[in-house]
């Protein structure tokens, strides 16, 4: 364990009145148990639940098949999207996929600019040699667009579909790991996440390294790997067509200007904590590949290990279940590869569904913890929802959720978690893994 690791272990036996200090041991938190009401049903692959901050009482729900429905204050299910692109993705497998339309953001003005963003996998041919051609999946191009909606925002509930402006068009090399999720954070500008690129090993176990002879999450020249940074409101850089914030840690140095932080494998849902109560801290669920899943507090210009490391151990492409004894501790750039706050391994989930601190009001019991969970155990419908302190002796400690009147567990894929202008939750989930059929459904994460 790195540096890092140890100042957190030292501040948690500190805190726990470990190395023989006197007073009573803490109480070690318990499981809170929750009921998981539906709210909307008859979804296609329901990825991401949000709201647009313009207190209209909607929530938007990204089904990842192309199409943003939306859920009004009264509990309907409006038949008509918001917004559909299923024309403009790329065909998706019958069975699973990773790509699709995936992240979804609004401006903080929405109510009076009606400016929203989305994320979404495009088509493209490809070129021989790619690792992409020629396969099943095809070749496919990581867009991000602005949109808006015409006349009040807040009423209306069709987005005009021809005012898209592409900022972003992200070739690919495989057909996961895209990432996917966008938000603004408390600073006013959006955030992107993108995973490495997609196939396994960062790359370098193909031969010739497919993702270059770093691998993409620790390569600052691509924007692959990284948590970018946009300015989206002010007038566009040369070439570009978005702002760079000028405190964008590689802004003067070598690497991209976008990038806020690097070193991620597949950063698929982030948040910030930044409602009442909150301290702005930037939470990443970075999906691991062999051994580990983990969340990440991400500060500027941070190196989160991937794919020198997975979890808190060392990381070998050519035997990626056997952690090697040791590895460097520093990126190329002398920069200390920081820990996650919170691993778990294989034995308890495949994938991790980054969530949200919980502030709300609905669920006392949650107050100030992370909810989050893991997309399934086998590629069944098995996936789970946990929780975890922020603060205190056991802070980052995970512990399953219980779920009221549901013996079995979740019984679905988890697909995503959602967070409604209130600060309530949702669980996002389906039959299976296929991005298809009508099997979805929303649930609000709800006092029993």
């Amino acid at each position: 364990m790195r540096r890092q690791g140890l100042a957190f272990l030292a501040g948690f036996l500190a805190a726990c009145g470990g190395g023989g200090g006197g007073g009573p041991a803490p109480v070690a938190p318990t499981p809170v148990t929750v009921a998981l009401v539906p709210v909307a049903t008859g979804l296609s692959a329901p990825v991401l639940l949000t709201h647009a901050g313009d207190t209209s009482g909607r929530r938007f729900v990204v089904e990842q098949v192309g199409r943003i429905r939306i859920l009004d204050a009264g509990g309907t299910l409006l038949p008509a999207p918001f917004l559909d692109l299923s024309a403009a993705i790329t065909p998706l497998g019958s069975t699973y996929d990773e790509r699709g339309l995936l992240g979804l953001a609004f401006h903080p003005q929405f109510a009076t600019n009606g400016r929203f963003f989305v994320r979404y996998s495009a088509p493209r041919p490809g070129v021989s040699g790619e690792p992409c051609f020629g396969t099943a999946f095809g070749c496919h191009s990581e867009v991000l667009s602005e949109f808006h909606v015409n006349g009040d925002p807040t009423t209306n509930n069709v987005a005009d579909a021809s005012s898209e402006i592409v900022l972003l068009n992200l070739d690919q090399p495989q057909f996961n790991h895209d990432g996917g999720h966008i938000a603004f954070g408390p600073d006013g500008y959006l955030y992107v996440g993108l995973g490495d690129g997609g196939g396994a090993h960062d790359g370098l176990a193909d031969n010739p390294p497919s993702h270059g002879s770093l691998g993409n999450g620790q390569d600052t020249s691509t924007l692959l790997g990284a948590m970018l940074r946009l300015d989206v409101d002010s007038t566009p850089a040369p070439g570009l067509a978005y702002a760079i914030p000028a405190d964008n840690p590689f802004v003067g140095l070598p690497g991209r200007d976008e990038i806020y932080a690097f070193g991620f494998r597949n950063p698929y849902r982030f948040s910030f904590d930044d409602g009442p109560g909150g301290n702005n801290a930037l939470l990443v669920g970075d999906v691991g590949q062999a051994l580990f899943e983990e969340v990440d507090v991400v500060v500027k210009g941070g190196n989160y290990g991937w794919v020198l490391r997975e979890g808190f151990v060392c990381f070998d492409p050519f035997a990626p279940s056997v952690p090697p004894p040791s590895c460097a501790t520093t990126g190329a750039g002398g920069e200390p590869l920081l820990d996650p706050v919170l691993v778990y391994d294989h034995g308890v989930g495949l994938a991790i569904v980054g969530g949200y601190v919980y502030r709300g009001t609905g669920v006392p019991a949650l107050a100030g913890q992370y909810v989050f969970g893991d997309f399934s155990k086998d590629f069944g419908a098995s996936g789970q929802l946990f929780h975890a302190p922020t603060t205190g002796a056991f802070a980052w400690t995970r512990l399953v959720m219980q779920l009221d009147g549901l013996p079995l567990g979740f019984g679905r894929v988890l697909l995503g978690i959602g967070e409604d202008e209130a600060g309530e939750l949702y669980a996002l989930g389906a039959d299976s893994t296929a991005p298809a059929g009508t099997t979805g459904v929303v649930f609000q994460i709800t006092t029993p």
